[in-house]
């Protein structure tokens, strides 16, 4: 048989279950980036982090929300992902371009804020970093995450059964 014989169809579905799957572990790993950057701008750095209107927030809060907000903000991405992968092609690239443009806007609002410098550069950075962990992570499951099906459809008449027959007859050397 050639392969000539035979016409394939490859189809890219999303693999739900790894998508998911890696999303979650997305979300566990952006929550704890975020947990430990607001451990290190509080205790070591003592710089106080602003909330999303421009208020100061307190470290216990911080500790808590960032976290769980950087986890919720990975498992919608894991959804715009997955939605990506169903109708796109390129999934991966385009949902690096979203996010990097939704992580662009929130640095904006956070640069934009009227507050002290040192607030606004530390958020900005601990949104920077959680983003591209995000970002980054959601992207290589992205490519990962991918099942291929292969369709197989032969030719009309029934001459690849003879071309099987004859290689599988031949001398090795010519296989």
């Amino acid at each position: 048989m050639r392969s000539t014989d035979l016409s394939w169809d490859e189809q890219a579905r999303a693999d739900a279950g790894r998508l998911w799957a890696g999303g979650v572990v997305t979300a566990v790993v952006a929550a704890g980036v975020a947990l430990v950057a607001v451990m290190v701008s509080h205790r070591l750095l003592h710089v106080t982090l602003l909330n999303p209107d421009g208020t100061r927030e307190a470290a216990d809060d911080a500790m808590v929300m960032l976290p769980l907000l950087a986890a919720i903000a990975t498992l919608f991405a894991t959804g715009l992902l997955h939605l990506l992968m169903a109708t796109t092609p390129r999934a991966p690239q385009f949902f690096a371009w979203i996010g990097a443009l939704v992580m662009v806007l929130i640095l904006l609002q956070v640069y934009l804020s009227a507050s002290d410098v040192t607030g606004r550069l530390a958020t900005g950075v601990l949104y920077l970093l959680i983003g591209v962990v995000i970002i980054s992570s959601l992207s290589g499951v992205g490519r990962t995450a991918v099942r291929y099906h292969r369709h197989q459809a032969y030719r009309e008449n029934d001459s690849y059964r003879e071309d099987a027959y004859r290689y599988e007859h031949e001398p090795r050397r010519y296989r």
